[in-house]
């Protein structure tokens, strides 16, 4: 017999439970569930880090095509801006021709004037001489009156020198050489012209003198040494002159979580491949030969123009010419060493200075004398 035979059949009446069903245990791996969340947390990790460089990678796609329109923007304007470059240097030459006519027609206005007033100065000297030559045979009250009569040329020649040369040194010697004439004459009306004149001379004096010769010279000087400088017409030197400024306007911004300074290296790693530099002035256009030459004849014009107004004593062109001169060299020009400092410097000193001074009314002694002269010459008759 079995087992299962020498048990005891419950009966009819006993109220005994039923048999329980013997169910069979499943084991599980303790360490499987444990991988698989670590699976999912490093898959969902690498899928943030694949979005995050996806968007970065979209925004920095986004940023280079807007700079690369703004780019396309500033060609455009530039293209405008060249075309009226052209139009504004067509009307500079224009304005150089009419300046070169204005420059030679007042060359030739000093030349007629300069050839006036020799004139001028050899009939003074015939004057003198043949005064002389009537003294040499005239009696005493003769030589008197030519005394006078010298002084008078003196002091009329003195005069010219004064308005027309703006010579100081010569006036004030023809004044004492004509003191030294009347010093002469032993007459007490002649102390009263001796004091007017000693008076006028004092005035003479006062007068601030111009080295005109000097200045001209200097001008002169920086008019050659401009033609050994050179335009700056270098596109890329002025994209390098431009601040480099970062790619993202919040890099600086606080980076306190990991997810931060994760995207703050990834920023700087593109950093190293992407350069942005802001330009808060637009890029200039470069010029064409031709615009180069024009440039360099329109300085050396705005120096010769100076030139010609400091012979002329035109205080206001003077100073606007060598002014304008100035600017255009330190806006457009640039040399070796420190040529092109140097002749800022020059500028700079030239432009400030007077080159026309208030002359003293001399307008009594001369009258006087001739006064004088007029009542000597009916007794020197008789």
């Amino acid at each position: 017999m079995t087992e299962e035979g020498n048990k005891a059949v419950p009966g009819p009446g006993t109220n005994t439970p039923a048999p329980a069903t013997p169910t069979k245990a499943v084991k599980k791996p303790a360490g499987r569930n444990g991988r698989n969340k670590i699976a999912v947390a490093v898959d969902m990790f690498y899928n943030l880090i694949l979005l995050g460089s996806i968007v970065f990678i979209g925004y920095m796609l986004y940023e280079q095509d807007k700079a690369v329109n703004i780019l396309f923007g500033q060609q455009n304007e530039f293209a405008g801006q060249r075309s009226n470059n052209d139009a504004r240097f067509a009307a500079q030459q224009t304005a150089l021709e009419d300046l070169q006519a204005t420059i030679a027609g007042a060359r030739q206005e000093a030349a007629e004037l300069v050839a006036v007033q020799a004139a001028e100065i050899e009939r003074l000297n015939n004057e003198l001489a043949s005064m002389r030559l009537r003294i040499n045979s005239s009696s005493a009250g003769a030589s008197q009156a030519f005394l006078l009569a010298e002084a008078a040329s003196m002091l009329r020649l003195a005069r010219q020198h004064l308005v027309l040369a703006r010579d100081i040194r010569t006036t004030q010697a023809l004044y004492i050489a004509a003191d030294d004439v009347l010093r002469r004459i032993e007459d007490p009306a002649i102390y009263a012209v001796r004091e007017m004149l000693a008076g006028e001379l004092a005035s003479i004096r006062a007068v601030a003198e111009v080295d005109v010769s000097s200045m001209y010279l200097q001008l002169g000087a920086v008019a050659e040494q401009v033609s050994s400088l050179r335009v700056t017409n270098d596109l890329e030197a002025q994209i390098a002159a431009g601040e480099q400024v970062p790619l993202s306007a919040d890099e600086t911004r606080g980076e306190g979580n990991w997810l931060g300074r994760f995207f703050s290296r990834i920023r700087n790693t593109f950093s190293n491949y992407f350069v942005v530099r802001r330009r808060d002035v637009p890029i200039q256009p470069l010029m064409t030969p031709g615009q180069e030459s024009a440039l360099m004849q329109t300085i050396r014009l705005q120096i010769e123009q100076g030139r010609t107004a400091l012979l002329r004593g035109e205080q206001e062109i003077y100073t606007a010419s060598l002014a304008q001169a100035r600017d255009n060299i330190a806006a457009y020009l640039a040399g070796p060493g420190n040529t092109r400092d140097s002749i800022l410097a020059a500028l700079d000193n030239l432009r400030t200075r007077r080159i026309v001074t208030e002359v003293p009314p001399l307008n009594r002694a001369l009258p006087a004398l001739e006064q004088l002269l007029s009542a000597q010459e009916p007794a020197a008759i008789q």
